[in-house]
């Protein structure tokens, strides 16, 4: 049996244009931007154009604004030209896991698990994580953060639930169905496969 060393729960807020972004970074009420480590974004010229798709890390607590901006490589080329764009932006639940070695885990898992989906990412699609790990994303509303359920308002590709066994390198990866709230019950469809 595989022990999983990390289980880390990503708050993912979203999704919002880059003027919706901006508003809710700097929106005193808010989440402080120093807590977001992850950013995502799915963006296209126009309708007739297919998906890009990029996921990323901040690890410096010291806005995610010092890296999702105009000036980004793969992002700025999308603000400048207008172009659709939802941006997610993903913070530890729990802000003591908010460590350059657990950002770079967290990315490492999502980037090797959706390595072709990601459209934008180069770097890092040949390595595997160091350690397993188990990744729980839930979405928050950037209006009132209320949790999101419906499937077109989450991220594209990303699913409820990651999970990397290092000592078999098998990636199991899910949705949850049915959550409720007064059962306490769900259930997990896993889709499991190995690592190439």
């Amino acid at each position: 049996m595989d022990y999983i060393e990390h289980t880390y729960t990503i708050q993912w807020v979203g999704p919002m244009n880059y003027e919706e972004y901006k508003e809710y970074i700097n929106n005193p009420d808010t989440l402080d931007p120093n807590l977001f480590n992850l950013y995502y974004f799915e963006a296209r010229q126009d309708k007739r154009y297919k998906w890009h798709t990029y996921i990323g890390i901040h690890k410096q607590n010291d806005g995610i604004n010092k890296r999702v901006n105009p000036a980004h490589e793969h992002l700025g080329h999308f603000i400048r030209n207008n172009a659709e764009i939802r941006i997610w932006i993903g913070s530890f639940a729990k802000e003591i896991n908010q460590k350059p070695k657990n950002i770079d885990i967290v990315e490492t898992l999502f980037i090797k698990a959706y390595n072709y989906k990601f459209t934008e990412n180069k770097k890092k699609k040949v390595f595997l994580p160091k350690e397993s790990v188990c990744v729980i994303n839930t979405y928050y509303s950037k209006h009132k953060e209320e949790i999101i359920k419906r499937k077109s308002d989450k991220p594209f590709i990303f699913d409820d639930v990651l999970i990397y066994l290092e000592e078999t390198h098998c990636f199991m990866h899910g949705n949850l169905n049915k959550i409720s709230a007064w059962e306490n019950r769900f259930s997990l469809d896993l889709f499991i496969y190995k690592a190439e």
